[in-house]
């Protein structure tokens, strides 16, 4: 009875998780993505180590509840990739700011600002469709 409990309750921590990401995934979210992002990038070149990794904790965060969303979405699956591989990014910047290499870690957050790019010319113009739909 303990198992079927555990189970359910860990199905049921999934599918709240999924919602909370679902409800969270709007303007406010990716304006917060961007925002961070350009924090990340004067941080990189003012070589503030504590600053970079405190913006990068965060969008590693927010990374993972678009990938979330894009997920549950379903049809998606450039999104998730994408989605993956900002986390990815991220996580090299954090790994070449440990190791004082600013100019690989500036590149790479030129890299991310392109991945991001890529994902909101395809899903930002679906959104803005859905937007003009609803309206008329």
């Amino acid at each position: 009875m303990r198992r079927i409990l555990v189970y359910l309750l860990a199905a049921l921590a999934f599918v709240a998780a999924v919602a909370t990401a679902e409800e969270e995934m709007d303007e406010d979210l990716m304006q917060s993505i961007e925002d961070t992002n350009k924090s990340l990038s004067s941080d990189l070149a003012l070589k503030d180590d504590k600053a970079v990794a405190s913006d990068a904790k965060d969008l590693e965060q927010m990374f993972s509840k678009v990938e979330i969303y894009f997920t549950h979405r379903g049809n998606a699956d450039d999104a998730v990739d994408l989605a993956r591989r900002s986390e990815q990014l991220t996580g090299e910047i954090l790994k070449s700011v440990a190791a004082e290499d600013f100019d690989t870690a500036m590149d790479t957050s030129t890299t991310l600002s392109r991945t991001c790019k890529t994902c909101h010319r395809s899903y930002k113009k679906d959104k803005d469709k859905t937007k003009d739909k609803d309206k008329n």
